[in-house]
């Protein structure tokens, strides 16, 4: 009796693992279908035919703690790629532009909709940043080629690369370095000053900027040790960052804009025009003039005299959340849409300047 009951638990513990693998092999089968699949239509340049030399990229500038419903719709990310191509990630997924026409010309589905940053890779993958994980992704396919498993959190904030190629990844608990072919973790530093990696970039030395809840500090990639903190900007959240032709850092808080001398670390508050207002995107290609997006809205200034050259009206939203210049154009990613405005305004555009609408997505 007892030899019984035993193969009859052996017969049913049998039975409940074949039903296991089925569906674990069922679930994997849907989402091979359902993940990684593309809009077929061809990809085109945004502007002109002309491609460009450089990869551009502005990341995220929220910290993304509480994603939205589907029909947030907000431009947390954009990016040009090194075919010219606009992409922008939402918190709808991530999607292909045609800037001339306002419509969206291919859509790449992801485990996770909620897109926080983009970057491409020296080899034209995109690596993209969600509120639950990192994926990299053949753009022209669609395919999903890996899933960063190794890093210091699943809800990731910014991306940037190396020289070396590396890709850095920052979460809202710490960074990590990982290989851009595998997603092979080589550094990973769980303990930063300010938890959260809110922004990087990577200055004309190649060391990589990290602006955090608490202040702003400077990496050697290389050694992928903390080789600077800034004490001015200490105790603040840094929530932009961009580097001007000059080489020069430009941070910005929740209530000022600081300019940082890379050489000696040195930091100061430039453009007094903002002070108190919520600073969350930067972005410069030329000396001496600084965009500066805000909460409630978008100006140019000088940074010679910190002065406001002019104010941006017209905006999809008042609340900007990333800048990224591109063929002399301003592409301004806000809570209800993108914009542009050309970075070489007018006579008659200051102080008064209008964007113009590129796309807004749809309920």
């Amino acid at each position: 009796m007892l030899a019984a009951k035993n193969i009859s638990r052996d017969r049913a513990k049998t039975f409940l693992l074949a039903i296991t693998v089925s569906l674990v092999s069922n679930l994997a089968s849907l989402y091979t279908l359902t993940c990684g699949l593309v809009n077929p239509l061809e990809a085109i340049n945004i502007d002109s035919p002309q491609t460009l030399s450089s990869i551009n990229t502005a990341t995220s500038l929220y910290l993304a703690r509480n994603p939205s419903s589907n029909l947030d719709g907000r431009i947390s990310s954009t990016l040009v790629d090194n075919q010219g191509r606009l992409w922008i990630g939402t918190w709808q997924g991530l999607r292909q532009i045609d800037s001339r026409s306002g419509t969206a010309i291919a859509s790449i589905s992801l485990p996770n909709s909620t897109v926080t940053t983009l970057l491409e890779d020296n080899r034209g993958y995109f690596w993209v940043g969600t509120t639950a994980g990192l994926y990299q992704i053949e753009p022209s396919s669609g395919k999903i080629e890996n899933i960063a498993i190794q890093l210091s959190s699943s809800r990731i904030l910014s991306l940037a690369m190396d020289r070396a190629g590396f890709i850095w990844v920052g979460t809202d608990q710490g960074m990590t370095r990982i290989s851009p072919y595998n997603s092979e973790t080589y550094a990973r530093l769980p303990d930063i000053p300010g938890t959260a990696a809110n922004v990087m970039q990577i200055d004309n030395a190649g060391n990589i900027w990290v602006g955090t809840l608490n202040g702003l500090f400077k990496i050697n990639p290389g050694t992928a040790k903390i080789i600077a903190r800034i004490p001015y900007v200490s105790g603040q959240i840094v929530q932009a960052l961009t580097i001007d032709p000059a080489g020069k850092i430009w941070a910005g808080t929740p209530r000022n804009v600081y300019e940082i001398n890379p050489n000696n670390n040195k930091a100061i508050a430039r453009i007094n025009s903002v002070t108190g207002r919520d600073i969350v995107a930067l972005a410069s290609n030329k000396n001496g003039e600084l965009w500066i997006g805000m909460r409630d809205g978008l100006v140019l200034a000088n940074t010679y005299n910190g002065e406001i050259t002019a104010s941006v009206y017209n905006l999809p939203s008042s609340s900007v959340v990333n800048l990224l210049i591109n063929n002399q154009q301003v592409l301004i990613g806000t809570e209800e849409g993108l914009g542009k405005i050309n970075t070489k305004l007018k006579p008659s555009e200051i102080p008064h300047a209008t964007a113009a609408l590129i796309y807004k997505l749809s309920p």
